[in-house]
């Protein structure tokens, strides 16, 4: 675990530490507006819009299954239904694409790790 990693594979790491903030801030919107009394619709529109910003990301980077769960959140935001049944769909799915971040970073590592190890010996 002593070598660098690839240029690559820090773009890489990059863009998923990107998407992580962006999907920090849609689980900061989503509690937001499951604690709040009133005015919990006023806060669809933001999370719509995080969630596309995201899906944009991930979808340019070749992520496209966390895009999808992304552009899920999106709509959802946009849908009717009971706050209750919005917030446990976007926790679900905000929680998935975390995981989902999460998986492909170790393997991102692992790739490179293995790439380099081929490469030096």
């Amino acid at each position: 675990m002593g070598s660098k990693l690839s240029t690559k594979a820090q773009l890489q790491l990059g863009v998923l530490e990107e998407a992580r903030r962006k999907v920090d801030r849609i689980y900061a919107l989503v509690e937001q507006m499951a604690g709040a009394r009133v005015g919990q619709e006023g806060l669809m529109p933001p999370i719509g819009r995080a969630a596309t910003e995201l899906a944009r990301l991930l979808m340019n980077n070749g992520l496209g299954v966390m895009a999808d769960t992304s552009n899920q959140i999106a709509m959802l935001a946009k849908r009717g239904g009971s706050v209750q049944t919005k917030t446990r769909g976007f926790r679900e799915m905000v929680n998935s694409i975390k995981a989902a971040i999460d998986t492909r970073a170790k393997v991102i590592v692992a790739e490179d790790g293995r790439e380099q190890g081929e490469g030096a010996g």
